[in-house]
């Protein structure tokens, strides 16, 4: 009830989706730039339980434990708890049913753009949701649908999960890739190995 309390006033909130396996500089960066342009009053990360185009992720409560260590940001676990595969259609309609008077913008990456058509019920998405795109390096803003708001002056995102992976494979550092926080947590519970 408190939670509904709280958010129950009109504000922008963006759903950062995504399997963070693990969570890095970048997500955190663009989070961080998204309340700063106004984009949004808050940010939510949503881990995802299963990712519709990706095998082989990290447990949940693992990157649920990683996400938790960026400060000032929610850790959304709607998704998680469903443990089936994550659409983004189903997890905006439950937030927008739970908190209708708030605007939710969808986070993704220019890396999404080339198969957005792909997902699942991704016009409904664009009909009745913002979706707001961040740059990745190698992807430019090609196939933007209508509707999709490009995040204009903010660098490429020049890392990705899947790096930080073969580097902590090749026994290289990850240090200016992600937290220490996330570092030492990855170190603990041998991750990544």
């Amino acid at each position: 009830m408190l939670l509904l309390m709280m958010y129950n006033y009109g504000m922008k909130i963006g759903l950062f989706g995504g399997s963070f396996d693990p969570p890095h500089s970048g997500h955190l960066k663009i989070a961080n730039t998204l309340i700063a342009k106004k984009y949004c009053d808050v940010i939510w990360f949503v881990p995802c339980a299963q990712h519709p185009y990706q095998k082989d992720i990290s447990s949940a409560s693992h990157r649920f434990a990683m996400l938790k260590t960026f400060k000032n940001f929610s850790i959304c676990a709607y998704e998680l708890n469903k443990n089936s595969t994550s659409y983004s259609i189903e997890t905006l309609e439950y937030f927008q049913k739970l908190f209708p008077n708030d605007t939710f913008i969808w986070i993704v990456g220019s890396d999404q753009l080339a198969d957005f058509k792909k997902w699942y019920r991704y016009e409904d998405i664009l009909k009745n949701f913002q979706v707001l795109v961040y740059p990745r390096t190698g992807f430019p803003f090609d196939n933007m649908l209508p509707g999709i708001i490009k995040l204009e002056h903010v660098e490429n995102i020049d890392i990705s999960s899947t790096q930080i992976k073969n580097l902590l494979q090749e026994k290289k550092s990850i240090e200016s890739y992600t937290t220490p926080e996330i570092i030492k947590y990855i170190k603990d519970n041998e991750l990544y190995q």
